[in-house]
């Protein structure tokens, strides 16, 4: 039976809803406000949460605000109840992972309607993730089976959200209503985040199996080593950085000094390490700290060095960085990945004869050196 919480503080609307679940089917638990919800959904651990937005002690938004940072509850389907209309708050809503709205008063029907919809889109969910990471999760056990789930999860929920959103307004614009196109853009946008980390997952998968192929074959990875950047490493790193951070609006945070070299690596693996590497740091590190990039020759090899005052890392969890799907502390870090992308750093660097070391402080700082061989002089080669 489908456990559902009610978070709302007029004890009237919080029992009737519960009593009309009940008649559904459904079990139902209450909760009179923001913090006794979050406490409830601990416990009980719901399969939904309808919630309402005004409540003292904590508002909903507060409330979902940290669901989504809880284990075991993170990805509950989210439901809010409000009396407020107003598409600003719907879509403070959305941006926090509610997954839909219902506005107050509104009927049976339309209750049952919104509770049925999102276990029918819960559903559809698993079913996609079970199809393509199924057998993948079997063989590679407790991390793969948090972590790849998670990250199909969020953005595909990201988009369905997005496109209900687009369906309202599009029912406005039917009955007369203005639509906000600046809001029909920044929809847009929340869908083409959603749908590149979709993208970026599927690549990382794809490039380290092709990798994990590469690493069997002697043959191959002699021909790999005897390639070189085209053009230098110092292009590649502040065009990487420098997009990556204006993304996120982070570019003053950059302090960027690095020498040139051509590197024995073929130019596309340099930039794969490269991006990995960049958006760790940024990832990993608050907006307004800075994030300092370095490089220089060392005889024949060429040492890249970023630092982030960021998050850090525990100690006992550095040596298990490069692990396929493993992540340190996932459980507290929320821009979480599926742990592939240092994996496919390590492995491009054993690949081509390099070696990445990681110097961390917890919450404090981390500091990330790969070094390279350098290419051999043209001169050397001829």
């Amino acid at each position: 039976m489908k456990k559902i919480l009610v978070i709302d503080d007029t004890d009237f609307i919080r029992e009737d809803i519960a009593t009309t679940l009940q008649f559904e089917g459904y079990e139902t638990m209450t909760a009179e406000d923001g913090l006794a919800g979050i406490e409830m959904a601990k416990s009980e651990r719901p399969d939904l949460i309808l919630c309402d937005v005004s409540m003292p002690r904590m508002d909903g938004f507060g409330a979902l605000e940290q669901i989504r940072k809880t284990d075991g509850i993170r990805t509950v389907p989210f439901i809010f109840l409000t009396a407020k209309a107003e598409k600003a708050d719907m879509r403070r809503g959305m941006e926090l992972g509610a997954n839909d709205y219902l506005t107050k008063p509104f009927t049976t029907d339309e209750l049952i309607n919104a509770v049925n919809t999102q276990f029918a889109k819960e559903e559809d969910i698993k079913e996609k993730i079970g199809r393509e990471v199924g057998i993948m999760v079997d063989k590679l056990g407790a991390n793969i089976s948090y972590a790849l789930p998670h990250e199909f999860r969020t953005p595909l929920t990201g988009i369905i959200s997005s496109t209900d959103m687009i369906d309202m307004l599009a029912n406005d614009a039917k009955n007369g209503r203005g639509v906000d196109y600046t809001e029909l853009e920044s929809i847009a946008h929340d869908i083409r985040i959603s749908a590149e980390r979709l993208r970026h997952l599927t690549e990382n998968f794809l490039v380290f199996t092709q990798l994990q192929s590469i690493a069997s074959k002697p043959n191959d990875i002699a021909l790999l080593r005897k390639l070189m950047t085209e053009g230098g490493i110092l292009g590649m790193v502040e065009d990487i950085f420098n997009m990556q951070a204006t993304d996120l609006e982070r570019t003053s945070d950059l302090v960027i000094s690095v020498e040139d070299s051509e590197i024995s690596m073929d130019s596309k693996d340099v930039y794969k390490i490269i991006q990995e590497v960049a958006s760790n740091a940024l990832k990993f590190s608050k907006p307004g700290s800075p994030i300092t990039v370095s490089g220089r020759v060392d005889g024949s090899t060429y040492h890249l060095v970023v630092n982030d005052k960021g998050c850090g890392i525990k100690e006992t969890d550095i040596p298990n960085l490069g692990v396929p799907f493993f992540q340190s502390d996932r459980l507290s870090n929320e821009q979480q990945g599926a742990g592939l992308g240092m994996a496919i750093v390590k492995k491009l660097l054993e690949i081509y004869n390099g070696t990445i070391t990681i110097q961390s402080v917890l919450n404090q700082e981390t500091t990330v050196i790969v070094s390279i061989p350098t290419a051999t002089p043209l001169s050397e080669r001829l």
